[in-house]
């Protein structure tokens, strides 16, 4: 690659750049996509747990990427009280990094052109009304650009996004695979206290084969280098003697509000980069699929006869917001609301629904126990439930 012009170029080859990439070369427009990783879907910074029904919204789920079924949640307050909830519709713990790879098979199949191990340094509006992106291996030009280049995403600032996430905006996490722990395979475990994980939780999710992934993630109010990696390998030395962790890294999740405006002109901003998460949970790859799919998709709409329709592009913003945009809004509150609660609040919580017939549990019935001894949060609760 010296210079190259494509219809539109993807900037990230994570979950939301690929499936981006895969559309808008289905639309059969002519698409390239940009990832600095020489090997795609590494390192997994997630802990791989999905629900079938949010995911089907972009894909169907294929045999081979499923590592364990889960049937059940185990929340484990600080006092070592556990609740139980049913995990609701068909969810999985699959293996992304394979999931991955295998869009990215099928949107070079459709045509794309594949970049790895290619950095974009910038990108800017040309006066001929194309966008130019200049990167480790050459230029690329398009007319449509979208960035897909994650949490620590400094394309958008180019265009005048304000992608700066305030500390309490943001998780910063610890991420590892850990084998030898005797952990249930059907059950994701959630574990809250502020000495494990302030202002944040750790987690064990099953992969087969007494496998796991393991994490932590602690609200950057109260984060230092090096301060989540800590916690974590401290975590599964007490929880889980003789286990083995491998794969250790780090990364920031953004736990804000989405990024508005998710369009400008003809650049869109799609997963992490876009603050596209569920806010209560960390949760953010059916989040990431969805925009994904949906900005390829508009964006190859939009190209036709040498130019970009930049007006048609807002579409993708108004179907996100549409499916997942309240979701969203509605994750972001609950997380500022229960932000900063003491150790002694979980405790009451989980003393209130343990035992009970977990079957009959929802989140509402949930949160409305949280909330029972605060009246303005139990108002809270209902306002950002519809209740």
């Amino acid at each position: 690659m010296e210079k190259a012009v494509f219809d539109i170029a993807v900037a990230g080859g994570g979950p939301a750049g690929i499936m981006a990439a895969l559309h808008a070369a289905r639309g059969g427009r002519s698409v390239c996509l940009i990832d600095r990783k020489k090997k795609i879907g590494v390192p997994v910074r997630c802990g791989e747990g999905m629900g079938l029904k949010g995911f089907t919204k972009s894909n169907s789920v294929r045999p081979e990427w499923i590592k364990s079924t889960i049937a059940k949640v185990k929340l484990v307050a600080p006092s070592g009280t556990t609740v139980s909830l049913p995990a609701g519709s068909d969810a999985y713990v699959i293996d992304r990094e394979r999931m991955e790879r295998d869009l990215t098979g099928e949107a070079v199949g459709a045509g794309t052109t594949f970049f790895p191990d290619t950095t974009v340094l910038g990108a800017r509006l040309t006066d001929g009304g194309m966008y130019e992106c200049a990167t480790t291996r050459g230029t690329v030009a398009c007319r449509c650009l979208i960035l897909a280049d994650g949490v620590e995403s400094k394309l958008a600032r180019d265009f005048g996004w304000n992608t700066a996430l305030s500390p309490r905006n943001i998780h910063t996490c610890a991420f590892a695979r850990m084998s030898g722990g005797g952990v249930e395979q059907d059950t994701c475990v959630f574990y809250l206290g502020h000495t494990l994980a302030p202002a944040g939780y750790a987690w064990v999710f099953p992969r087969g084969n007494d496998c796991a992934n393991v994490g932590l993630g602690i609200n950057g109010t109260f984060s230092a280098a090096g301060r989540a990696r800590e916690l974590l390998l401290g975590f599964v030395k007490r929880k889980f003697p003789g286990a083995a962790c491998i794969d250790l890294h780090g990364g920031g999740v953004p736990m804000g509000s989405w990024l508005r405006p998710l369009v400008k002109g003809g650049v869109m901003v799609v997963g992490d980069a876009a603050r596209q998460m569920n806010c209560s949970t960390g949760a953010g790859m059916n989040y990431a699929l969805f925009s994904g799919r949906l900005a390829g998709t508009v964006a190859a709409q939009s190209v036709d006869g040498g130019r970009c329709r930049h007006s048609n592009l807002k579409l993708y913003e108004k179907e996100w917001a549409r499916h997942y945009g309240k979701q969203q809004v509605r994750s972001y509150g609950l997380k500022e609301s229960i932000t900063g609660f003491s150790d002694d609040f979980f405790n009451d919580v989980a003393a209130s629904i343990a035992g009970k017939d977990f079957n009959k549990l929802n989140v509402l019935k949930v949160f409305l126990a949280a909330f029972s001894k605060h009246p303005l949060l139990m108002v809270k609760a209902f306002r950002l439930f519809g209740a």
